[in-house]
């Protein structure tokens, strides 16, 4: 089954703060190079959730994993999203939509958190 992953980021205003999600995105792809990956924003960039589901579809893909990359469960998480993907589910029947689980809540956030702390507290 081909599977593609749509890396959903809320977007900025500034193009340099979007930038920092692609470039994100081109470290996954790098880990996952046989991974068909897809930035796309809520807001503020493009392409948005629409047209990056889209580029994914005319790719061939049977399944859309879409990768909330939000900290919290914000409306995003809990109405924009599911809301989108009823939408690309009726537009696309053909194709599975799978919402994974937005980053809150992980193990690996508190040794982020305490590396960065930690980083400014070395004299």
């Amino acid at each position: 089954m081909k599977e593609g992953i749509l890396l959903l980021s809320h977007g900025s205003r500034r193009a340099e703060a979007n930038q920092e999600i692609i470039d994100i995105s081109e470290l996954i792809k790098a880990r996952d190079p046989r991974g068909q990956y897809q930035v796309a924003f809520m807001s503020n960039g493009s392409p948005d959730i629409g047209a990056g589901i889209e580029k994914l579809a005319a790719a061939g893909m049977e399944r859309i994993i879409v990768m909330p990359l939000f900290l919290v469960t914000g409306n995003h998480i809990t109405l924009d999203i599911p809301s989108e993907l009823e939408i690309h589910k009726e537009r696309w029947p053909e194709i599975q939509f799978r919402m994974a689980q937005h980053l809150a809540g992980h193990p690996g956030l508190v040794d982020i958190v305490l590396e960065r702390i930690q980083a400014c507290s070395v004299v």
